[in-house]
């Protein structure tokens, strides 16, 4: 039981690496070949289209359930909150030639995504200017007003339900209207 433990945190601990723009930096434009919608097929910025309006960037190294589930809860929370226009997209990062079109074509229709753009940068590097970790299996940028306000980095394995959870609800934060103060209370 002590060595389970220790084991997990020992893989636990192996993924708490930096992936990805720290809160507080500008997400930078990078093109990648889109897999699904309208756009199948082109290159595409959808940081320049987004311009400073919420941002959900899932940068993921191969089509685990994990990380689907992920995008489809914040699927979901774009398609409950169209105010705004936020958006969001999932870059798989892969060599030429390793059939990842077809592959992330079938992942995002198994996980149902619909508004959640879907596509392929064409080098397990990723954007130069993201500087994601070799090792990080998933990472996440949550961004609003042109700077990434939360990321999250995970292991081939991806996020748990809970991590799916936080940051399905810091998603819902951010695209969610600011209320005015109540004013004239007595």
């Amino acid at each position: 039981m002590t060595i389970n433990i220790l084991a997990v945190a020992l893989f636990s601990a192996a993924f708490q690496v930096d992936s990805g723009l720290a809160p507080g930096e500008r997400p930078g434009p990078y093109s990648f070949v889109v897999s699904q919608g309208e756009k199948r097929g082109q290159l595409h910025c959808f940081v320049c289209e987004a311009e400073d309006r919420v941002m959900a960037i899932v940068f993921a190294r191969d089509t685990s359930p994990q990380g689907g589930k992920l995008a489809a809860r914040l699927d979901e929370v774009l398609l409950a909150h169209p105010q705004g226009k936020p958006s969001g997209w999932v870059t798989f990062l892969a060599a030429e030639g390793t059939g990842v079109d077809a592959k992330a074509l079938e992942w995002a229709r198994r996980h149902k995504l619909r508004t959640m753009a879907v596509g392929y940068f064409e080098d397990t590097v990723g954007p130069p200017s993201y500087r994601l970790a070799a090792d990080a299996g998933l990472t996440v940028l949550l961004a609003k007003e042109r700077k990434v306000a939360h990321r999250h980095v995970f292991g081939p394995a991806g996020p748990d339900e809970a991590a799916i959870t936080t940051i399905a609800n810091q998603l819902t934060a951010l695209v969610s209207p600011a209320k005015a103060p109540a004013s004239g209370a007595k």
